[in-house]
């Protein structure tokens, strides 16, 4: 989950963010503290002494996953939280590290997505264990330990020249109802992350079988190219199986996605919702509403469409697959079959060819007897698609010389007839028509660029083109 930046800043100086503070600290490290780096696909967080620099972290990070990179700074281990708050040099020791750790992501990265991720990660959660510590020392030293942690926080604000953070750190008063806003939200989302966090993982393993998934159907086909007749039925079962079996895994990490985004888009409403009275507030210090949604909606986004895309490789391809098993059954029983049932088979294959073909050449006559469809409102008639009608019937008069008929001869004989005119309507009828709606266009004031493309085209030859760029004159003009 990801907050914008400023006021993921402004929760972590006042409110001080969630009160779980991550993964303990080393007792062994060094004096100047730890800087962390995960990224936003990985589980192990990699840190370095912070005398290393950011660098580090960030290099192992981002050889282990994907942006954006969550990164963070721990105290001295060495130090307890009390002793920490209770040191000015440790305190400022500790927020000279953060300032390392948001300067190199802010300026030497400049990736906006984790910066925004450190501020609202575990640095967060960091803050929020020395929000509790302060808690316990203000009921034993209330004013020393206040104006200690207020001052440091207050100068730590102004040392990242974010004037709305210093300015609501010196003001507390004033943040109290966004700050609680805030909080409620951190704690309705804290579930929404985790199931995050599980349906990335349950993604990323799904991702991970796509190249079993491919071999196996490679191994299935290479086993339907050697079947016998009598073992055809068995692989198309294995297919079958294989089919289903890609599309059951895939199809409950869509639903879950699917559920997970939609609860996600009903938070974000009912955050808007909530800030919604806070907003001239929030303005007034330039600040913008939190984004605490749209990175991970984004992602089960993606999520989602490699999902929808790699079931529909998985069908196209098992379908493939069966299909080539009928064929390969169909060539074995000919195989299979005697002199007489070969060429029974072949004239019934030739029969079915010879209607179909038949068939396509009768839709095209009616199709050409038509007239063209006529826009909306301008009442002109739109040619592109008859153009491409007029030159798909020209090209096939080859196929329906008197030698080369064959078996087309039923389909050729409804055609012939069309020929010559469909080809003086390409070269003189339907370029007089693309001439007359391109006038009737100017004359009604439209933009000449466009007509003048389209004329362009018309005067080169290019009918098919002319025809085209005049359609989409007439759909400009009217809006469509």
């Amino acid at each position: 989950m990801r907050l914008a930046t400023i006021v993921a800043v402004v929760l972590a100086a006042l409110a001080l963010g969630a009160t779980a503070p991550g993964c303990l600290w080393d007792r062994a490290e060094a004096l100047s503290g730890r800087i962390c780096a995960i990224p936003n696909t990985g589980v192990v967080e990699h840190c370095v002494d912070a005398s290393e620099g950011p660098a580090s972290a960030w290099s192992k990070a981002e050889a282990d996953g994907e942006l954006p990179i969550f990164m963070w700074a721990r105290w001295s281990g060495r130090v307890t939280p009390e002793e920490l708050i209770a040191s000015e040099a440790e305190l400022r020791a500790w927020f000279d590290t953060i300032d390392r750790v948001v300067s190199y992501v802010r300026d030497e990265k400049k990736h906006a997505e984790s910066l925004q991720a450190t501020l609202s990660g575990e640095l967060r959660h960091l803050l929020g264990l020395i929000r509790d510590s302060q808690e316990e020392a203000l009921q034993a030293e209330p004013l020393r330990a206040a104006d200690n942690f207020k001052e440091a926080m207050t100068g730590k604000a102004s040392a990242e020249r974010e004037p709305l953070v210093a300015a609501i750190a010196a003001d507390k008063q004033a943040m109290t109802a966004v700050q609680a806003i805030l909080d409620r939200a951190r704690d309705e989302v804290a579930p929404l992350q985790s199931r995050y966090a599980g349906a990335a993982a349950r993604f990323a393993a799904y991702r991970a079988t796509e190249a079993a998934e491919t071999a196996a159907y490679a191994a299935l086909s290479e086993q339907a190219s050697r079947s016998a007749t009598d073992e055809l039925d068995g692989v198309e079962q294995a297919v079958l199986a294989a089919a289903r079996e890609a599309s059951r895994a895939p199809s409950e990490l869509a639903a879950e996605v699917i559920t997970l985004s939609a609860e996600l888009q009903a938070f974000a409403v009912s955050f808007e919702e909530a800030l919604a009275p806070h907003r001239e507030f929030l303005a007034t210090h330039g600040a913008v509403p939190p984004d605490m949604t749209s990175g991970a909606l984004r992602s089960l986004g993606a999520m989602l469409g490699y999902v929808q895309r790699r079931v529909g490789r998985s069908d196209a391809t098992a379908t493939a697959l069966l299909g080539g098993i009928a064929l390969r059954r169909q060539a074995l029983v000919a195989l299979e079959a005697d002199e007489g049932a070969r060429e029974a088979m072949g004239r019934a294959r030739s029969q079915r060819a010879s209607e179909v073909f038949s068939e396509g050449a009768r839709a095209r006559v009616a199709a050409l007897s038509a007239a063209p469809p006529v826009s909306e409102r301008l009442g002109l008639p739109l040619l592109a698609e008859r153009c491409g009608e007029l030159v798909a019937l020209v090209q096939m008069r080859p196929l329906c010389e008197a030698a080369s008929s064959s078996w087309r001869e039923a389909g050729c004989a409804a055609l012939r007839g069309q020929f010559d005119a469909a080809e003086a309507e390409l070269r003189t009828g339907l370029p007089q028509k693309i001439a007359a709606g391109l006038a009737a266009l100017r004359e009604k004031g439209m933009a000449a660029a466009e007509l003048d493309a389209a004329q362009a085209r018309l005067d080169a030859g290019d009918v098919k083109g002319a025809a085209m760029a005049y359609d989409a004159a007439v759909r400009g003009a009217e809006g469509t």
